[in-house]
Parts: structure tokens; C-alpha cells; sequence
């Protein structure tokens, strides 16, 4: 489970650590993520104020809310020390003040900002709450290839705002691999795993709608059954941030609910379902245990030279046909090289 501690910081990790998560706006000395990454409170930064969102504010797409609820606001800057080398940026954005439901009501076009990295456009006019889409929404942008400036520092503007103010949640650096992003790979769980062949599967996330749901039974035979334990199911979308780029998507189902030894019973034909990728289908009326041959049977539907949408994420779309849409694990790989 996560869990955050306060008030007191650890030590800068600065350039001895090359992974960096801040939590802006924070001064929690340790938060770990459902994913069991640290994050430490906010540092590096000139400028701005500390606004926070009450604490158990309800936000959609994670399970760690706690990320999205300071912020730093106004005009400011972060210069933090990296080693040379080629990384990866995650920044974090959750809209909690304007939009249905929050203090100041509005929505799209209340608030537009700019970022710079080392005095270069890093995105220009956005908006949160279209780019989320939604207010109290987690928005992550991605970026790969970031390196620091000539002075050992990336440096991160977030100068006057278009209209409003510049806010950001959270700061994520990784140690980057040269012209492709680091696998993402979500389980329907609530924590991650590693599988036998030592690949890293993160805990539920990016997910809008649906239900997930534990099955206490191992599937028998398959290579790592802990990816087919979890599953989501409904009307559900996973909106996934990626840099701009082409990328493979691995789609991990297995049925475990219908079928003769199931507690649904049935089998073919009892869930059928679609799936789209920023609005193209690609999967039509499939059937799950029509496909994999039997209950207990995992199936994988693989998809190359998938593009991210203008907002930067791959959103799939489970939309039912009958019964419920379900998913069990998801995988996407940078075909870049």
C-alpha cells in the first residue's frame, strides 16, 4: 500500500540518485507510490507559492491522489542537478481548482501556461483540463531525451502564465534510454510485480471508469500467472502517456468468469466486447473464450505503429457489446531504435 511520511526531508538525491520524484509544493519527507517508488517533498525550485488540495481529494486515473495534492503555483523554476546523459521527464498536473465540481468552477481555457526546459519550448499553451481530459484528472506529460545543461542542472521555466497561473503537481526523472521511452507495463492490481523473466509490471493506473476486481485462483500453465489475477471490466478507458513516436501494444486477457467450471457459467458468446485505440478499432465483437480456446487460457492481441493523440496519450477504449468489456494486463513498447 502507499503511504507518505512527514515532515522531516532525506537527503538530496541530486545527482547520487539518477531516479528524481518531487512531490511540488510538499514537505513530506518520504511518500511510496502503489508502483513502490519513493517520493520525496519539494526541493531545487525558485518562485512561486504552495497551494494543497484537501487530502483524500478524489482524483480520477490513480490510485496515488496523494501525487496531485500540493502544488506549486505562480511564476518559478526548478534547476536540478543531473549527471550528463540522456533522461526521461515525467511532469504531473491534476486540475483541482477550475472545473465541474471545484471552487472556482470554469473549465477549458481558465487556465493556460508554457514550459521551458534549459530555455526551450517544452509545451506552450496548456491546458490541463483539455489535455486530461477533465479537472481533478491525472495528466502526465512525457518526454523523452531530456538532458541537462552545460552546468550539470536541468533547468525547468514555468514562467507568467498565458492566463492564470502555472502550476505543476509532481516531478519524475528516470535515466533514459537514447530515442525511446522505458516499457510501460499496467496490471489490473493494486501493486506490482516482477515477472520471471524479471520485467518490472506496475500497479493499476491511467484508468478512467470500470471495476477491478481480484480472482483468487492461479491460472494454471501460464508462465506468470500474477498478471491474469487482476482484471478490470465495464466501460473503461486507459489513457496512457507517451512521448511522440510509434509503439507496440500488448493486450493481456484471460477469461476467468464465464466458461462450464466458472461461477458465471456459460462460455462462447457470453462477453463480447470492442476495443479502440484513439478512436480506431482494434478489436471488434471479440470474444475472449471464443479466442483463447477455454476458460483459464491467456491470450495476447498485439498492435504495432500505434500513434499517440494530440494531448500525447494512447487512450483504449473497452466499450461492451455484451456483458462486460475486461481487460488483464497491458503492455507498451517505444519502436523507436
Amino acid at each position: 500500500m502507499a503511504k507518505a511520511e512527514s515532515p522531516e526531508l532525506p537527503p538530496v538525491p541530486g545527482s547520487e540518485s539518477q531516479e528524481i520524484r518531487l512531490l511540488a509544493g510538499s514537505n513530506v519527507a518520504r511518500y511510496v507510490d502503489h508502483f513502490g517508488n519513493t517520493w520525496t517533498g519539494d526541493r531545487f525550485f525558485k518562485g512561486g507559492a504552495v497551494f494543497s488540495a484537501p487530502s483524500g481529494y478524489h482524483i480520477i486515473g490513480t490510485q496515488d491522489p496523494v501525487i496531485f495534492q500540493s502544488r506549486r503555483e505562480g511564476i518559478f523554476s526548478y534547476d536540478i542537478p543531473l549527471k550528463p546523459g540522456v533522461y526521461e521527464l515525467h511532469l504531473y498536473f491534476a486540475e483541482t481548482l477550475f472545473g465541474d465540481g471545484n471552487i472556482a468552477g470554469g473549465g477549458e481555457t481558465y487556465r493556460l501556461f508554457d514550459i521551458l526546459a534549459n530555455g526551450k519550448p517544452l509545451v506552450s499553451g496548456l491546458d490541463v483540463v483539455t489535455d486530461a481530459p477533465g479537472a481533478n484528472t491525472a495528466d502526465i506529460k512525457v518526454y523523452k531525451d531530456i538532458s541537462p545543461a552545460p552546468d550539470g542542472f536541468l533547468h525547468l521555466t514555468f514562467p507568467r502564465a498565458i492566463k492564470e497561473n502555472s502550476f505543476l503537481n509532481a516531478i519524475e526523472i528516470l535515466p533514459g534510454i537514447p530515442g525511446r521511452l522505458h516499457p510501460v507495463r499496467i496490471m489490473a492490481r493494486d501493486t506490482s510485480v516482477n515477472t520471471k523473466d524479471g520485467k518490472p509490471w506496475g500497479a493499476d493506473s491511467h484508468f478512467i471508469r470500470g471495476q477491478r476486481v481480484t480472482r483468487a485462483e492461479a491460472i494454471k500453465g501460464a508462465a506468470d500467472p500474477e498478471l491474469y489475477m487482476g482484471e478490470r471490466y465495464g466501460n473503461f478507458v486507459y489513457s496512457i502517456p507517451v512521448a511522440p513516436g510509434q509503439y507496440t501494444a500488448t493486450l493481456l486477457f484471460c477469461e476467468t468468469w464465464f466458461g462450464p467450471r466458472k461461477p458465471a457459467g456459460g462460455g462462447a458468446g457470453y462477453r463480447v466486447f470492442d476495443v479502440y485505440m484513439n478512436g480506431t478499432a482494434l478489436l471488434r465483437n471479440f470474444d475472449i473464450f471464443k479466442e483463447a480456446g477455454g476458460e483459464d487460457r491467456p491470450l495476447h492481441k498485439v498492435f504495432h505503429s500505434l500513434q499517440p493523440n494530440a494531448q500525447g496519450k494512447l487512450v483504449f477504449s473497452f466499450v461492451p457489446v455484451k456483458n462486460y468489456a475486461c481487460i488483464n494486463a497491458i503492455e507498451i513498447l517505444d519502436e523507436g531504435r
